[in-house]
Order: structure tokens, then sequence, then C-alpha cells
């Protein structure tokens, strides 16, 4: 069979706009990429964009939803009181998770400065996972370490943890909000408390 000139001309543009996508899309199967284009839109689509600080929120939960894993922290928080949940406060819960950590992180986002991002290193962390080793370095030259803990998912990597100077965020929730639970009549304890945080971050976005 003979190719014709418009049909193999057909095909390589086909494959070169394949390549593309292809290339396009690898950071989310490299744990270093999705580190570092997280990291660039985070600072060039949001945080240099001239909008206002609700919109800036709007964006943090877009971006944080497509790079984290957030339900899945979210059951690694709630843990074994999960069991003790109604579906209904599991539903809650997750909502509220999820609040609590868009609002929380965008404020922190917005302290940013120009500091400098420098993804350093990765290695492997169980059969489906790695750890993304980077730096933040200040304007005064110091520096803080900060760890991605990544898994895989259907879509490619997604990040379920950030430990900041050997500090984890997921554990750190996980421990405070067992204690709240603890001491405040249970997870309608938790979500109350919850809630509160929630409105007293939404009222500072303004």
């Amino acid at each position: 069979m003979t190719i014709s000139r418009r049909t193999f001309a057909g095909l390589s543009a086909s494959f070169v706009a394949l390549s593309k996508a292809a290339f396009a899309q690898d950071w989310r199967n490299s744990p270093t990429g999705l580190v570092e284009k997280f990291a660039e839109k985070g600072i060039t689509d949001i945080l240099g964009a001239n909008i206002t600080q609700r919109e800036k929120t709007d964006r943090f939960r877009v971006l944080f939803k497509d790079f984290f894993d957030i339900p899945s922290i979210g059951r690694f928080v709630l843990a074994r009181f999960a069991r003790a949940a109604t579906p209904e406060e599991n539903d809650k819960f997750a909502s509220l998770f999820e609040d609590v950590i868009v609002y929380t992180w965008s404020r922190r986002f917005g302290e940013y400065k120009g500091q400098s991002f420098k993804v350093k290193d990765s290695s492997a962390d169980g059969d489906d996972g790695a750890l993304v080793n980077s730096d933040i370095v200040g304007n005064d030259g110091q520096s803080f370490a900060v760890a991605w803990r990544l898994r895989k998912r259907e879509t490619g990597f997604r990040v379920v943890d950030v430990i900041i100077e050997g500090v984890s965020m997921a554990i750190t929730y996980r421990q405070e909000y067992a204690t709240i639970i603890q001491q405040a009549a249970g997870i309608a304890g938790l979500l109350a408390q919850m809630q509160k945080q929630v409105d007293d971050l939404k009222a500072k976005v303004g």
C-alpha cells in the first residue's frame, strides 16, 4: 500500500500534536515535575495575577484539588473516628476539611515575597509513592526544607502530605483533630470547631 504525501503529512501532524500533548502531561507522572508545576502555577497564575484575594482563593481551590488528593488526606486525618461518624458527618467533614486546607494554605502562599523555590531530588516512598525534597530560600538567605509526599493515582501523582522542617501537615491535623474529638464531645464537636474556623478564614478573605 502506498501512502500519499497528503496522508503522510496528516499522520505526521497528528503524531506531532499527540507528542506535544503527551509531553505537556508528562509532569503528572514525574514526582519532581509535579511539584515544580504546582509551584509554578501557584506563583505565576495566582500570586502574580492582578485579581482580588477572593478570586485568588478560588483559583487556589482549583489548584489544590488538581494537585493534592484532599479526600485521601482527610481520610488519613480522621482515621478511626470515621467509623464512628454517620455518613452525613463524614461528608460534612470532607467538605469542611477541603475549606480548611484551601483557606489556610492560600493565606500562607499569600505571604510569598519573592523567595526562591528549588526542587532538590526525589526518592521512592513505598510501592506507589515518592518523596520530593525542596528548599525555600528567603530574601535574607535563610532557607527551610519542604518535603512533598506523593502517591500515584490513575491520573498521575498527587500530593498527600507536606512536611515543613520535619513537621508533617497530615499528622499535625490528625493529632489536633483527635484531641478535639476526645475533648469536645466527639465528631459533632470537631465539626462545630471546623465550621467556626472556616467562617473566620472566609471573613479574612473579604
